[in-house]
């Protein structure tokens, strides 16, 4: 069993083992297949099932048949632009541009569960 490791955006873990505990695997946004959002594959080539155990596994793909216990396993992307537009201050007119993480569902049981996506803004200006 491999424990408390960082293996972020590695599809193959540094580390190989059937079993994972506390660990991240966690990589930055989902992937675009055919316009539905995916997590990336963990083991390509390698079916081998595995445990994880209260792993992040946002924006992950576990091997087909893997056993996942109290992980996160969201697929999601962060700060996606939304809109954007000029806000005018004290007769200047600055940039801005409206962000938003996006939530789209989880992997769950061997496959995605979609929802409505969830938007939770965030905001930046540009000079």
């Amino acid at each position: 069993m491999i424990k408390n490791k960082n293996f972020r955006g590695q599809a193959t873990p540094s580390i190989i083992d059937t079993e994972y505990r506390n660990c991240n695997f966690s990589t930055q946004n989902c992937i675009d297949v055919g316009g539905v959002k995916k997590g990336m594959r963990l083991f390509p080539g390698d079916d081998t099932p595995r445990t994880f155990i209260s792993c992040n596994l946002v924006n992950c793909e576990p091997p087909p048949g893997s056993t996942i216990k109290g992980c996160n396993t969201a697929i999601k992307e962060d700060a996606v632009e939304v809109s954007s537009g000029d806000l005018e201050i004290d007769g200047d007119v600055i940039k801005v541009k409206n962000y938003a993480n996006i939530c789209y569902g989880r992997y769950k049981d061997g496959e995605y569960v979609y929802k409505t996506p969830i938007q939770v803004s965030c905001e930046a200006l540009e000079e």
